[in-house]
Order: C-alpha cells, then sequence, then structure tokens
C-alpha cells in the first residue's frame, strides 16, 4: 500500500509551507530517513526526511509551491503501484490528475500541478499560482496555462517575471515574499494591531562591562558578546520581576515557569529568532557557546523547527548597524521585547569632581500595556542597567 508524504506541521502556527526543491523524483528509490526535499516553513529552511522506504511514486506539488500544511505532497510505495486518490479533505484545493496520463510511458505518474475549480469566468490556476500572481501584481487573465485543461501553474506566472518584459508605467521590479517573509509580515501586522506598546529608554554606563569583556575574551577561545552579557541580564531579571515573563490567555495572564530568551538574527531572506532555553540556569559562556551555535545554524539554514520555538522574551540586537534607539515590536506572543543599541562615548564627571568619558548603551524595552503597566516595566529595565553597570555580579 503507498504511503502519503505530507507537508509537516512543525508547529501550532504553522499554516503551510514551501517546496524549496524535491531531491528526489518520481521513479527513484528511497530509503528511511533519506532527504527527499528541502521545504521552508514559517521558521526555517530544512530537509524532508523519508518516513517509508520504497520508491517515489509521484508528486503533487513542484519547487516553489506552498502548501498547506499535513496536505499531500507525493507518494511512496512499491514500483508501479498504484496512487491513491487524494483525500476528499483535501480535494477542493488539489484534485488529482487522471491515472490514464503518464501511464502508457511505463513509468509511475508524476502528478503536475492539478488545477483549482474557479469562480466563472475566471482561469482555472493552482494555489501557488495565485499566490505569486498576487504578490507579483499580475492578472491571471493575462497569464496562459499550461496544466491540465489548460490550468494555469506556478511556471506559467513565475516565466513572466524571469524573463523581460516591457517596463510597467510608473512601477518597479516585483519580488514574491518567501514563506519567512510571508510569515513576518503577518505576524508583525498582529503585534501592531492587538498588543497596546509603550516603549520606556534608558542609557546603561558599560564602561566596566566594556573592560571585563575585553579580559574575558583575551583570556580564553569562546569570545562573549555584549548580547551574551544582555541575555544574562536579562534572565536574572526576569527570575526576580517574573512578571515580564507572563503571556495572556483569554481573560487570564499565565506567569511562564520557563525563561527561555529569543535573539533576534538578521538573515538576508528575512529575521528569524532562534531560542536559549534554560537561559537563567546558564554562564555567561554557556550563553556564549549557545547563541553562537544557533546563530550559525540559522545563518547556514541548519535550524530545525524547535530551535524557534517557546520563546518568552525576546532581545533584538541593532548596536552593530549604529541604531541608537529604537522601538521594537513584541514578539507575539510574548509580553515584552528589549532593543539594544549602539555604545556611545559620553562626557561624565567622576566621583572626584573631574570629567572622564564613559561607554554608553542605549536599552529599549517594549512592553504589552495591556498587563504590564510603566511603573513595573520601569523597574525591570532598572534591574537589567543595573546588573550591567555592576557587572561582575554576571560572572559569578
Amino acid at each position: 500500500m503507498a504511503h502519503t508524504i505530507i507537508m509537516p506541521k512543525t508547529g501550532m502556527a504553522m499554516e503551510e509551507g514551501t517546496i524549496i526543491r524535491w531531491l528526489k523524483k518520481p521513479g527513484d528509490t528511497v530509503s528511511k530517513g533519506e532527504a527527499i526535499a528541502v521545504i521552508e516553513t514559517d521558521k526555517v529552511t530544512m530537509d524532508l526526511e523519508a518516513d517509508y522506504e520504497g520508491t517515489l511514486l509521484a508528486v503533487v506539488h513542484g519547487d516553489g509551491d506552498v502548501v498547506e500544511a499535513t496536505h499531500t505532497i507525493a507518494w511512496i510505495g512499491a514500483p508501479g503501484e498504484k496512487v491513491p486518490t487524494v483525500p476528499e479533505v483535501e480535494s477542493a484545493h488539489q484534485p488529482p490528475l487522471p491515472q490514464s496520463q503518464g501511464a502508457a510511458a511505463g513509468r509511475p505518474p508524476a502528478l503536475a500541478e492539478p488545477p483549482v475549480s474557479a469562480a466563472s469566468g475566471k482561469p482555472l490556476t493552482t494555489p501557488a499560482a495565485r499566490a505569486y500572481a498576487s504578490q507579483a501584481g499580475i492578472a491571471l487573465s493575462s497569464v496562459a496555462g499550461t496544466g491540465p485543461g489548460g490550468a494555469i501553474r506556478l511556471r506559467d506566472v513565475t516565466a513572466l517575471t524571469e524573463s523581460p518584459a516591457p517596463a510597467r508605467s510608473g512601477q518597479g521590479h516585483y519580488i514574491p515574499m518567501s514563506g519567512m517573509r510571508r510569515v513576518i509580515a503577518e505576524k508583525m501586522l498582529r503585534s501592531h494591531q492587538q498588543i497596546p506598546p509603550v516603549t520606556l529608554i534608558t542609557r546603561a554606563d558599560v564602561t566596566e562591562l566594556a573592560a571585563l569583556r575585553a579580559r574575558l575574551n583575551a583570556a580564553g577561545a569562546l569570545k562573549v558578546s555584549y548580547t551574551d552579557f544582555i541575555l544574562r541580564a536579562v534572565a536574572l531579571a526576569i527570575r526576580e520581576h517574573p512578571f515580564l515573563n507572563s503571556v495572556i490567555e483569554g481573560d487570564r495572564i499565565v506567569i511562564q515557569n520557563e525563561i527561555n530568551i529569543g535573539i533576534a538574527v538578521a538573515l538576508e531572506t528575512g529575521l528569524i529568532v532562534p531560542v536559549i532555553r534554560g537561559a537563567n540556569a546558564l554562564g555567561v559562556r554557556q550563553i556564549a557557546a549557545a547563541t553562537r551555535e544557533l546563530t550559525d545554524r540559522a545563518r547556514s539554514g541548519t535550524l530545525g523547527p524547535g530551535d524557534c520555538t517557546g520563546g518568552t522574551f525576546t532581545i533584538s540586537n541593532l548596536g552593530m548597524y549604529g541604531v541608537t534607539e529604537f522601538t521594537p515590536l513584541i514578539n507575539i506572543p510574548e509580553s515584552a521585547i528589549l532593543g539594544v543599541g549602539a555604545i556611545e562615548e559620553a562626557l561624565r564627571t567622576s566621583a572626584a569632581g573631574g570629567i572622564e568619558s564613559r561607554k554608553l548603551m542605549s536599552l529599549c524595552l517594549t512592553h504589552d500595556h495591556r498587563h504590564i503597566d510603566g511603573a513595573p516595566a520601569a523597574i525591570f529595565l532598572g534591574r537589567i542597567k543595573a546588573l550591567l553597570e555592576n557587572c561582575w555580579s554576571l560572572i559569578v
């Protein structure tokens, strides 16, 4: 009996995934656990491994297709085995190709993107083609379909943007959103619409912290960043002020026991937030090792789905870009996020009455004002500042 291969659901919030490319083609032998495709979820790009061994009988969706989570994308079975009919729950989205097509060639049928019924007078299109055309501003009525019954497939639409076309008056070129970018856009919009944010800004004197960091980095091979110290300070401050580690669920506030801190990492394709779990139990060097590993894997595209879930608080550091202050958006469903700005030199009066140069770092705390008032948020931010200014307490 043929086995169904589905678009995996890697998290509760995942609704769809994108097939980046197939690593196997119909007729290829597949071993259990072998990577058969590369897919992009809402958070990571990952290999899709086969749960069964056998022959890849057919694929329903091709490279670049966006597929709803848990929907069929292929079948694996015995050579020459008949491909089952797509379940009714999926047929409204992806009707199966007639079995006669491809059978005459004496090989398993490779299912092309099947047409989707549309309203009267509109062309038949696949979901991926409709999504791409919508993002690119292409009228489907102007696209010639090459699929069964004249259906418009993804490749029919992408061909219009990949080949030279007459310039459109007053418009530039179009870049379709990736699955990651669409999820980022949706989450940021929900954060902006659903959460009344307040951002508090203070400046921490990190002169001693800079000196401590230099001493630690001179003494060991593993380099410690300012973000590592900040993450340690945030974890300790949350332990003292757990209300900043809460979420709203319906008509109740849930204070979470775990302190899992996400670090925003900028990629060419978007923003990803890998999570340091149990951050309150880690020392600065342990945090440094964990953040390096996750950051490297984020940039190499090898993060797993579990690496970006379960966060309870987020840190976003834009200091390396010369940004001194900003108002970060909360990473829902969390209740607060700390933005970190660049370190600036400033003249201050010393204890002896003279003038000295000090290093100041801006800390920008955005919190959900529905359940976190300004005063407790200010106390929490002040505690982070105090920990950074008394930096030796961070390595005890």
